[in-house]
C-alpha cells in the first residue's frame, strides 16, 4: 500500500468518525456519547469539537478527566482519575503537570475536560479456557511415588566431618613484578 492510498483511507476513516459521535457545546459544557464534560482548561485554544469527534473513543468515558494535546496537527488524548481513587499515581489528576512536562511538547496547545458523570468500564465476559496446558515445572506424582516418599521420611543424623585441611595464612598469592 502506497502513501497516497493510506492517506486517502485515513481521511475517509476520519470522516466516518466525525459522524459517529455528535458533539454539542454550550459555553464550557460539552456533551458527547451521553457524557457531560466541562472544559476546565483550554491552553492556546486547543479545544476543537471536530478533532475531538475524530479521536474520541468510548474507553475515555471511564476517566474523571480527559486531557488532549495537539502536536503535528494531531490530537492525542489521555484519561486521568480523581486523586481519591485507588489507582497508580501517574493516572491521577495530580500527575497532570508531570504528564505535560514529560509527554507534551513544550508550549504545545492542550485542554483539560472534567467528566461530570464518569461511567464504569463494561468488561466483556470471556469464556474460560479449559484447555490450559500444564505447567512445565510441576511434576505429577503417581501412587507408587507417593507411597515411596512416605517410607523415606525418616531422617538420618548427619555425620560430623573433620576438617583435614591445614589453614593457610593467605588464600591467594600476590605476584611480584
Amino acid at each position: 500500500m502506497d502513501r497516497e492510498t493510506l492517506k486517502a483511507q485515513t481521511l475517509l476513516q476520519q470522516e466516518e468518525r466525525k459522524t459517529a459521535y455528535q458533539i454539542t457545546r454550550h459555553g464550557d459544557e460539552i456533551e458527547i456519547d451521553k457524557l457531560t464534560l466541562e472544559l476546565v482548561e483550554n491552553f492556546k485554544n486547543a479545544f476543537d469539537t471536530e478533532k475531538l469527534a475524530v479521536r474520541y473513543t468510548p474507553l475515555l468515558a471511564q476517566y474523571d478527566y480527559i486531557v488532549g494535546d495537539i502536536s503535528a496537527e494531531q490530537l492525542r488524548m489521555k484519561g486521568f482519575y480523581r486523586n481519591e481513587k485507588n489507582v497508580a499515581g501517574q493516572n491521577k489528576i495530580e500527575a497532570l503537570q508531570d504528564y505535560l512536562y514529560e509527554y507534551v511538547n513544550f508550549g504545545a496547545p492542550y485542554f483539560v475536560l472534567e467528566n461530570v458523570n464518569p461511567r464504569k468500564l463494561e468488561r466483556e465476559e470471556r469464556p474460560k479456557n479449559n484447555n490450559k496446558r500444564p505447567r512445565k515445572n510441576v511434576r505429577k506424582h503417581s501412587e507408587k511415588d507417593k507411597n515411596n516418599s512416605k517410607s523415606k521420611t525418616t531422617v538420618q543424623p548427619k555425620k560430623e566431618q573433620v576438617n583435614t585441611k591445614k589453614p593457610s595464612k593467605r588464600p591467594f598469592v600476590i605476584k611480584q613484578k
